[in-house]
């Protein structure tokens, strides 16, 4: 409903599985240039379910990314998602050897949501019925 509000189309929503593959693909620059990042943040991730959306509308990653608010929550101010759900911090993440739960991602540029929406709204592969 926040994205709405703000002016944002919903055009598709999916239910996820968060696969130590695809997570691979989803964080691959961070894998690159921060494996213990990765690391925490997959060990965190791998096996949950998560929610994928797909949103449009005039500058829709800027208003995304204002709605979600900063990566850490604790910085994130009242009224973003991670300010509203999370006070999170990644020292706190760091001393527990854990993914940062800062609840939501956003891609940062056209580039990244059209990389993220072919990898999280891929067909189904077909499944042969008994």
């Amino acid at each position: 409903q926040r994205f709405e509000r703000a002016g944002l189309q919903v055009h598709d929503i999916r239910r996820v599985q968060f696969t130590i593959a695809r997570l691979e693909q989803h964080y691959a620059e961070l894998r690159l240039k921060h494996p213990r990042a990765y690391d925490r943040n997959a060990r965190y991730l791998a096996g949950q379910t998560g929610i994928a959306v797909v949103l449009s509308g005039i500058h829709a990653i800027a208003k995304a990314r204002s709605l979600t608010g900063p990566t850490e929550p604790a910085s994130a101010p009242p009224g973003t998602i991670r300010g509203d759900y999370s006070s999170d911090t990644i020292a706190i993440a760091d001393a527990q050897d854990r993914g940062l739960h800062n609840l939501i991602h956003a891609a940062d540029s056209p580039e990244a949501a059209a990389r993220e929406i072919a990898l999280w709204f891929e067909p189904e592969p077909n499944r042969r019925s008994a």
